[in-house]
């Protein structure tokens, strides 16, 4: 009796239903991840919205299992404080500031409003100087809570999930009775 309900039990878990409906899932959760990151105007370069992706389902002896990977980057701006305890790297400042470009600061620092350095590299380290200097001035930084990554998980895409799986699950453990009884 026990090895039937055990066999049942991993039908269930292989049944490809089950695979389909968490495969689902975990690209809609892709998609509103990124979805809301866009909505939430954190799309500056693209990396952060790129570094989003669902991974293939992995299936075991037992087991089924989704994820969505993606770039640290996401979890922090989603925080609500940020706190700087010494001040941010230089290399990561400059990084930022190319990535960003320039020409999208409104001003370079120790240059009036509207004249900036002959070259560009000059631009780029007085720009990300001045980012240092203020992050160092400023340490802790508050915004309000975004939820880019929790609430669409806990509000939109689990609950539909658990009543698909439910729905299935029902169906797929009543065919395996029934084949059972027949047996």
């Amino acid at each position: 009796m026990l090895e039937k309900e055990a066999s049942m039990a991993a039908d269930i878990l292989d049944s490809p239903v089950f695979e389909a409906i968490l495969q689902r899932y975990v690209t809609l959760a892709e998609q509103k991840f990124k979805q809301i990151l866009t909505q939430e105007g954190k799309v500056l370069t693209g990396d952060l919205r790129d570094s989003i992706r669902a991974s293939a389902i992995e299936a075991g002896a037992g087991f089924i299992q989704g994820h969505i990977y993606f770039s640290s980057l996401l979890r922090i701006k989603d925080m609500r404080q940020l706190n700087y305890t010494r001040m941010p790297p230089f290399l990561a400042m400059l990084e930022y500031v190319e990535k960003v470009g320039p020409d999208k600061f409104p001003r370079v620092p120790g240059y009036p409003v509207g004249m900036r350095p002959a070259s560009y590299t000059d631009t780029v380290e007085r720009i990300a100087g001045g980012l240092m200097r203020k992050f160092k001035r400023e340490p802790n930084v508050r915004r309000g809570y975004r939820g880019v990554y929790n609430d669409p998980l806990k509000n939109d895409i689990l609950p539909a999930f658990f009543t698909d799986l439910r729905t299935h699950a029902g169906q797929t453990a009543m065919e395996a009775i029934s084949l059972n009884l027949k047996d």
